[in-house]
C-alpha cells in the first residue's frame, strides 16, 4: 500500500511503509549471484504493454517456476516510454539529461576516444533500446530457465524484440572480503551510501560525517524521487504527476571492459618507476595508490604502508575515515580512484557539497577471471557491469564523471590528471603519488573501456502499473 502524505515531498518516515512499492536492487541489493540484463525494443506499444503485464506480476515477487527461483525488474529509456504511450505532458517533465539519453551526453561525461558510443555493443544508447529487463537467480541453469520463460511470453504476445543481452556473475562474492575480488583483484563491494529510513544496515564511514564524529545516512531523496533530499527542498527536475515518480529512480547502466593483462604489466613498470623496485609488495602498493585501497579492501587512509586485512574484514572500521590531515595525499593520493568518486572531507579547490554527489552502485562482474600471473590478454571479454542509482543523473553521475574523474583541478591537481583506474589514459596522462621516490606515474594505459550504456527510469511498482495501463 502506498503511504499517503499531505505534502508533495515524502520523508524518511514514509520510506519504510513504501518499501514494497520500490523495485528490488534499489534500496538493498539482490543477493543472488547470477544476473542477466536484457535490452529490449518495443515494436508495437499495445502488444508490448500486454507483455509488460506478465513482467509486472514478477517484479519484486521472487518467482519460482519450474524449480527456478528468480527476480525480475525493469527500467525504461525515454524512447521506450514514448512508444508505450506515456502522455507528452508527462514526457516533457522528465529531466533533460534523461530525455537526451546517454549517447547524446557522451562527450560531456568523457565517453570519447575508445569509450565513444560509436564503438558500443548491441545498439546501446540508440533509439532502438526501449527497456532493460534485468533478473537475478541462484544458478547458471536457473538463468537459462528464467530466460526461456520470458522469451516464451514475448513470443506469445509479440511486439517485443531482444536487442542485446549481458550476463553477470558476482565473482567478488565467492569468498567474501579478502577474496580475489573483482577482475583487477580488489574486494568489492566495500560500501554504499545508506538511506535514511531504510532497513539496510549501515556502518561508520558509509554516509555523512557529522560535527560530533558520527556518521548518518543520507536523505532518501538523493536516490529516490518524491522524497526529501539533502537540500531539504527536493527541487530536482522530476516527472509529473507525483504518482508517476514516487518511489521511482534513475539508473545508469554501464558496461566496462577491464584490461587485466595491461593492468598487471603496468604495475610492474610503475613499481620500478615510483620505488625503483618491482617485487610483489611494491606492485601491490602501486595498485593501492591508484585505487585508494589495498586489494583486501583496507583503505590507505587507515593503513598507508601495509595492507591490514583485519581492518578490511571489520565493517565498523574499513570505511571509518575522512582523509582528515591528509590534504596533500601523503597517505592516500588525491587523484586515486576512490578519493575522486567520494572525496569525503578533502578540501576541494572547486567547492561543492560532497553529499549531493553520491551514487548507489550495484556493480557485478562479467566474464571469467584471467588466470593469475598471465600478462598477455587472452581475447576474452571480462569486466564490470555498473547499475548506478540516483535521483538526478546530471547532478550525480554526470557531475562525478565530468568534474571529479576526468580532471584534477577540483582537488588541486594538474588539469590533465585523470582517474588512474577508469579514466581515459594514453600519452600525457599522469598521476601524482606523494612520498614515492619519483612521485609521478606517466602514460597510463586505458585499463577500462566503456562498451555500452543507458539512462533508465525505474518506476515504483504502482507507477509501473500506471504506465502499463496508460494512466499518465
Amino acid at each position: 500500500m502506498l503511504a499517503t502524505t499531505s505534502s508533495p515531498i515524502l520523508t524518511s518516515a514514509d520510506l519504510k511503509a513504501n518499501l514494497s512499492d520500490i523495485q528490488d536492487n534499489i534500496v538493498a541489493p539482490i543477493l543472488m549471484r547470477y544476473g542477466r540484463h536484457v535490452f529490449i525494443k518495443f515494436t508495437d506499444g499495445v502488444r508490448a504493454r500486454t507483455w509488460l503485464r506478465e513482467i509486472f506480476n514478477r517484479v519484486n515477487a521472487r518467482s519460482e517456476e519450474h524449480g527456478t527461483r528468480f527476480t525480475v525488474n525493469i527500467g525504461f529509456t525515454y524512447e521506450g516510454l514514448k512508444v508505450l504511450g506515456l502522455s507528452q505532458r508527462s514526457l516533457d517533465t522528465f529531466p533533460q539529461a534523461f530525455q537526451m539519453g546517454i549517447r547524446a551526453r557522451a562527450s560531456l561525461v568523457g565517453d570519447v576516444g575508445p569509450n565513444s558510443p560509436q564503438f558500443w555493443e548491441g545498439g546501446l544508447g540508440t533509439v532502438d533500446i526501449h527497456a532493460m529487463a534485468y533478473f537475478r537467480t541462484d544458478s547458471e541453469e536457473g538463468r537459462e530457465e528464467a530466460t526461456d520463460i520470458m522469451r516464451a511470453e514475448m513470443d506469445a504476445t509479440g511486439g517485443v524484440e531482444v536487442r542485446f543481452v549481458q550476463d553477470t556473475t558476482a565473482l567478488a562474492n565467492e569468498n567474501g572480503i579478502g577474496s580475489e575480488g573483482e577482475h583487477f583483484g580488489f574486494a568489492d563491494p566495500i560500501s554504499q551510501p545508506p538511506i535514511e529510513g531504510a532497513d539496510a544496515p549501515h556502518y561508520p564511514g558509509d554516509g555523512v560525517l557529522e560535527p560530533d564524529g558520527t556518521w548518518r545516512p543520507l536523505k532518501p531523496g538523493e536516490f529516490l524521487l518524491g522524497y526529501e533530499d539533502e537540500s531539504g527542498l527536493n527541487n530536482v527536475p522530476r516527472p509529473e504527476p507525483f504518482e508517476l515518480r514516487v518511489n521511482g529512480t534513475f539508473m545508469v547502466f554501464r558496461k566496462l571492459y577491464q584490461d587485466v593483462a595491461a593492468f598487471r604489466r603496468y604495475l610492474a613498470r610503475a613499481a620500478k618507476g615510483l620505488y625503483d623496485a618491482d617485487d610483489p609488495y611494491h606492485q601491490d602498493l602501486v595498485a593501492a595508490k591508484m585505487m585508494g585501497r589495498w586489494r583486501s579492501g583496507c583503505p590507505l587512509d587507515l593503513s598507508p604502508e601495509t595492507d591490514d586485512p583485519s581492518i578490511a574484514s571489520d565493517p565498523m572500521r574499513r570505511n571509518n575515515f575522512s582523509y582528515a590531515g591528509d590534504d596533500h595525499g601523503q597517505r592516500c593520493p588525491l587523484g586515486s580512484h576512490l578519493r575522486r568518486v567520494n572525496p569525503r572531507e578533502t578540501p576541494l579547490k572547486r567547492a561543492t557539497t560532497v553529499r549531493r554527489h553520491r551514487l548507489i552502485r550495484r556493480g557485478v562482474e562479467y566474464g571469467p577471471r584471467l588466470p593469475g600471473g598471465v600478462l598477455e590478454d587472452d581475447g576474452v571479454d571480462r569486466g564490470l557491469v555498473q547499475l548506478l542509482i540516483q535521483a538526478d543523473i546530471e547532478r550525480q553521475f554526470e557531475f562525478i564523471q565530468k568534474e571529479w574523474m576526468a580532471g584534477g583541478e577540483f582537488i588541486g591537481l594538474d588539469r590533465d590528471e585523470r582517474d588512474p583506474i577508469a579514466g581515459v589514459g594514453g600519452a600525457g596522462s599522469q598521476m601524482m603519488v606523494p612520498g614515492a621516490k619519483r612521485p609521478f606515474l606517466f602514460d597510463l594505459p586505458n585499463f577500462v573501456t566503456v562498451k555500452g550504456g543507458e539512462y533508465l527510469f525505474v518506476p515504483g511498482v504502482n507507477a509501473l502499473k500506471g504506465i502499463i495501463e496508460q494512466k499518465f
